[in-house]
């Protein structure tokens, strides 16, 4: 197979996929990022050391791969799609320190790091049906490097980085938050992809912030979950007929929602990420 000769031609790319029979696959939201502008913008957020170890989640064709190759101590990647897994391996199989890990990423990523260590770097231009998920999936699992930097579609970007009283703020923005410190680093036009998406990207930078080393995070995660159940319903209703209610009586929820300074006639999107942990932080000792 020839290797792609130009990582920021659309035609050249059109020529390369109609020549080779790759066919786009919606349901794997594939869009290749072709403005070098845009890779290196990336690129310098990520901030690759010589010997540092990166994933990158859906290389594509290589876009990010062909610069990341030549700087990390280790590569691997995470594609789903059998043809450009060929491609990858045939362009940077020679490299000794690059890996390719087969399937979809928010499930073939545990197999291959669960019980190893983290890597220095995450970095991937996520589909935008998948973002949240892989990103959940890491944060779920405190599978946290030194700093993930993910291009994900504009309005998925607000909610992770969304301050409470926002409309975007979520329990996915608590989520995200709850361990990592999240930075808008700007939006990339759809002309900075082929094929175009119709809708505007932004680049997001995650680094975790250790501030709430002591709150279990399975009991935070159901806090946030009952907590948004119903974001038109008060807060009240949300925890007092959620999940927590299996574990705590009515009167411990309240009180843990006391002791935060929760008002549970207010809703939960003006509820911050500090307030939440103290409420749980009350109930782990009940």
């Amino acid at each position: 197979m020839e290797l792609l000769k130009s990582y920021d031609s659309v035609n050249e790319l059109r020529r390369f996929l109609e020549e080779n029979g790759f066919a786009m696959r919606r349901r794997f939201g594939q869009n290749f990022l072709v403005s070098p502008g845009g890779r290196e913008k990336i690129l310098n957020i990520l901030d690759v050391r010589k010997n540092s170890t990166v994933w990158e989640v859906g290389p594509g064709l290589g876009a990010l791969t062909h610069k990341l190759v030549k700087i990390a101590g280790s590569l691997t990647v995470f594609e789903i799609d059998r043809g450009f897994i060929r491609y990858l391996d045939e362009a940077f199989g020679n490299y000794p320190h690059f890996r390719i890990v087969e399937g979809d990423a928010v499930k073939s990523w545990k197999e291959e790091g669960l019980d190893k260590k983290v890597p220095d770097r995450i970095v991937g231009n996520l589909p935008y049906n998948a973002a949240s998920a892989i990103m959940a999936s890491y944060i779920e699992h405190n599978f946290i490097p030194e700093k993930m930097v993910f291009t994900v579609q504009k309005e998925m970007g607000e909610r992770v980085s969304a301050v409470p009283g926002s409309k975007s703020y979520s329990s996915f923005s608590m989520l995200c938050q709850f361990r990592c410190s999240v930075k808008d680093c700007g939006d990339l036009k759809p002309g900075a992809f082929y094929p175009q998406p119709e809708v505007t990207s932004r680049i997001i930078e995650l680094v975790p912030h250790g501030r709430y080393p002591e709150a279990d995070q399975k009991l935070f995660f159901t806090f946030i979950t009952d907590l948004f159940t119903s974001r038109r319903k008060k807060i009240r209703n949300n925890l007092l007929k959620g999940r927590l209610s299996v574990s705590y009586s009515r009167e411990t929820i309240l009180a843990a929602a006391g002791h935060a300074g929760i008002d549970v006639d207010d809703r939960g999107e003006n509820i911050d990420v500090d307030r939440a942990v103290k409420a749980v932080l009350f109930l782990q000792k009940v």
